[in-house]
This record gives C-alpha cells, structure tokens and sequence, in this order.
C-alpha cells in the first residue's frame, strides 16, 4: 500500500490541502470522519507525529494510518506513573514506551501518540546495543552494559527486560522485540542469535543481527548522579515535616545506592527532553480534535498539580516532580516552529496555534453491510454505472478469497490493486483490516472497511490471555496492595472534592486507622 495514495491522486480538497502540507501553512480542516482523519495522516510524504485525545484513538489511529500508507507507524503509551518513586512494579507501559521511541529513532515514518503521552519527558537518544553474527563482544562487558541500560539478571527469562547466562549462552528480551533471543557465544564471538517462542520454546528464524533497545528511559552523563543525590538531600532538608523529610531522605538513599538511573529524576536529567522539543523541524505534527486535546491537556495539568501538592507534603514527590509533565503553554512554544494540521468533524477553535489556511471537507458516511451481501451487491451496481473505484477489506486472505468468489459469481470480477491510485479501475478485495471506510466522491473512490464488511466474531472480541493473568474485582473488606503504601484493606468508596469536581475513590484503612 505505500505509496498507494497521495494527495494528488485523491484530488480536489485534498490535493489543496497537500499543497498547504507541502509549504509547511499551519492549516485546519473540519468535516472530516474518524475515517478521513486517518487517510490524512497516511498522506504526508515527510514524518508525522498523530496526536489524539485519547490512548483507544491513538491505537486506532495507528492501526488505520499503517494499513492505508504502508509506512512504519509507532504507538507512543504513556507511562502508569510518573510522580512516585518505584523499584517493583510492572514496566509494560514503560518497555511500550520505549519500543516506540526506539521505532522513531530507527525511521518509523509515523508517531502516533495520545495528549498524555505527549505531556511526559522523553530521552534525547535511547541507547541500543546491537550484536551481528560473526561479530566479537566482550561478554562481562556486554552484562555490565545491559544492567546499565535498566536489564535486570534472571534465573530465567519470563518477561521482557531480563536476561540470564548459562555458561557461554545468553538468553536475552529486548523490550523491542517480540520474542525473547538465545545468544550462543564462542569466548567473545557471537556464534547465533536465535530468537524463540518463550511459552513453546518453538525456534524461529536465525537472525543475522539483534538490537537490544534500553530498557530504561533515565541515564546518567558524567558526575550526574551525585549532582542528583545532592539535589534530592536539600529536597529533604526543605520538607514540611519529620515524616515527609524522612521519606525524602529514603528515596535518595535509594537512588544513590541503585546502579541505575530512576525515571523519578527525569526532570534533573540532561537526557530528558519533551517530546515536541526534540522532533526534527520538519516534522508534521497533526491533532486529531483539537477541543478535545486542549480540554484533555487541562484536565491532566490540574490532576497532576493537585498530586504532586499532595505527594509533596507526604514526602513522596520532590518540588522538581512537577516537571514531569511539560506544562499546557510550553507545548504551544514548543510547537511553534514545527508545521502543523488541526483535524476535525466540526467547526471549532484551535487553541495549540493559530491557523493560516482552512478546508472544508463533506464527510460521506460508508454504509454498514455486516454479512448483508445483497446491499453490498446493490451499491455495487450503483458504483459500477457511475464509475466508482471499490476496495474491500476483507480482514484475512480466507474471506478475502471467499468475497472474491461470491463477486464473481454475481457478475463482479475483482481486479488487483495497482501500486498508485491513478491505474486503480474496478474492485479489489484485499485481505488487510480497515476498522472503518470512507467515501471519496471527488475521486469517484469509495474504500469499505472490515468493520463495515463483517460483524466481529467471539474470537475476534476475546481479549488475548497471557499465562498467569488473573483480575478479581475488589470488594469491601477485602486487601489490596498500593504501590508505595503496601497493604491495605478496603472499606468501600469516599467522594472527594476537588477542583476539577467530586471524584470518588477506593478507601484503604492501614494498622493504625489512617486512610488512604
């Protein structure tokens, strides 16, 4: 599909608006569908960033603009917690993170990420380790460079950011890879790199390289760490209370005797930068719903406001711990120099920057077939006679083929997609998923979604299951385990207000009657 569809080739608005993208004009467009919003974001010949409202519209977001443009499209998460000074919880979120900084640094053509995951720091450069068959590493070395890079040394490999060395074989998972790897070492050459399955231990292709991406996003320069603990001791001795000072004081303790760096100190760190600070200047940067952005980005500045106020009397936040999210008007400075598209369905202010130029476009809805084969043949009648354009995704090659079939048999033959829009004459079925279609008239194009095609079946719906995973829904009375004040037992419910309204909370009670 790279390369498949271009602003020229769809014509009319959208060919306007390519030349507006092309000279860098801060521009608007509204009336747009979910669905055109993504085929924009699949358009832009130079790298994009895609930010939504929201973390499920970024996902989506991302699924649609990979399957239209072909391009590599990274999902940026957002860290669980940024204010908190952790050492055992899960890094899922985190590897997430740094996977799809490790995509953009090695040319993904598209970063999509949410408004919150935009407001937290990100690392200058992410440190990678790369080892080539044939190649010669000094394995203490190696070990001592993967603990540096927040790796931690297993028994065994479970989980992605561990390793463990048996004899002259190294089984690693870099959180950028899929699967974990077995290295097998030769004294300090590397002999194979052999990636596996790490429930079957089912083999996979021998690789001819690996890059191990960082497991952390907090690193050290020269002398950093004493400036750092230096800076947490007076954030101790400035605490508005024996017991905040004293767990102020536990925090450095612990960042100076740990061997690596704590994404706690980001804001202190000289490899920590916002992201819109470090993006190449030409960089397109587009807003899906602008409103919801700003209204998103104010709702998160005040909740992380009130909580470092709170963590910061209990000596569980530092002053500098603001800094953890970049503040709502510094984004704006920050984006200023970059070229910039706001994406809308309606009419509605762009307070992140001012627009120079505004397109107007007619969102057609697709209609829904869901398994009604006889609508699907009667559009299709209609888009035959007027000269449309049909592609089909089917979501996999068996109903693709099946879809093919049926097609045929009432008079429909499928043709293959072409590489540009311009050759394309007909249908084509493709066995690619396209959550959502859109209508193009000005192109005389209309593109079906799987979405549109098929209901989802149970196994679609099921949430994939790791092994070991086990949810239960707390209940009064029950215990339950905070990340920094251990365990607890729940008393129901407390409505709380604040200034963003009344919130309700789960209540903990400890040993001596406090709540939390």
């Amino acid at each position: 599909m790279k390369g498949f569809f271009s602003f020229e080739q769809l014509s009319g608005e959208y060919a306007l608006l390519g030349r507006d993208v092309e000279h860098g004009v801060p521009t608007a467009c509204y009336g747009l569908s979910d669905a055109q919003k993504y085929l924009i974001g699949a358009l832009p010949s130079c790298r994009t960033v895609y930010v939504t409202a929201d973390a499920l519209t970024a996902k989506r977001a991302r699924d649609s603009i990979a399957a239209l443009s072909g391009k590599r499209c990274a999902l940026l998460a957002a860290k669980d917690e940024v204010l908190t000074y952790r050492r055992a919880l899960s890094k899922d979120a985190l590897f997430a993170r740094l996977n799809a900084l490790y995509e953009w640094q090695t040319g993904a053509d598209v970063l999509v990420c949410d408004i919150e995951s935009a407001l937290q720091l990100v690392p200058l450069r992410l440190p990678v380790v790369t080892l080539a068959a044939g190649g010669e590493t000094d394995l203490s070395a190696l070990l001592s460079s993967l603990v540096s890079l927040g790796y931690s040394r297993e028994y065994n490999v479970e989980g992605k950011g561990s390793f463990a060395l048996r004899g002259d074989i190294l089984d690693i998972w870099p959180v950028n890879l899929e699967h974990p790897v077995r290295i097998d070492f030769f004294g300090d050459e590397v002999e194979a790199i052999k990636p596996y399955d790490e429930v079957t231990a089912e083999r996979y292709p021998v690789l001819d390289r690996v890059d191990i991406c960082s497991a952390t996003d907090a690193f050290y320069e020269e002398g950093e760490k004493e400036r750092v603990v230096r800076s947490l001791r007076q954030e101790a001795r400035r605490a508005k209370s024996t017991q905040a000072a004293g767990r102020m004081n536990a925090i450095a303790d612990a960042v100076e005797t740990s061997e690596e760096a704590s994404d706690f100190c980001l804001p202190l760190l000289s490899c920590a930068a916002p992201l819109f600070s470090i993006l190449p200047e030409d960089t397109l940067v587009l807003f899906d719903e602008c409103k919801l952005i700003t209204d998103k980005l104010d709702g998160l500045w005040k909740e992380h406001m009130e909580r470092c106020s709170q963590l910061l009397e209990g000596g569980e936040a530092m002053t500098f711990s603001l800094r953890q999210y970049v503040a709502p008007e510094d984004i704006e400075d920050e984006i200023a120099l970059l070229p910039k598209l706001a994406l809308s369905a309606f009419l509605s202010d762009v307070r992140l920057f001012r627009p120079l130029s505004v397109h107007n476009f007619t969102s057609a809805p697709v209609r829904r077939y869901l398994n009604s084969f006889e609508d699907l043949l009667s559009d299709l009648t209609i888009w035959k006679r007027t000269g449309y354009r049909v592609m089909l995704w089917c979501g996999t090659s068996e109903r693709a083929q099946k879809t093919k079939e049926q097609l045929f048999d009432n008079g429909f033959p499928s043709v293959p997609l072409p590489q540009k829009l311009y050759d394309f004459k007909g249908i084509a079925v493709l066995d690619g998923t396209l959550e959502q279609g859109f209508l193009v008239h000005e192109s005389k194009l209309a593109v079906i979604g799987t979405g549109d095609l098929f209901r989802k079946t149970a196994a679609a719906r099921r949430i994939k299951k790791k092994r070991g995973d086990l949810f239960l829904a707390p209940e009064v009375g029950d215990y339950a385990v905070h990340e920094t004040y251990g365990v607890g037992k729940i008393t129901g419910t407390k409505k709380i207000e604040t200034t963003d309204g009344i919130k309700e909370y789960v209540a903990l009670e400890y040993r001596d009657g406090d709540t939390l």
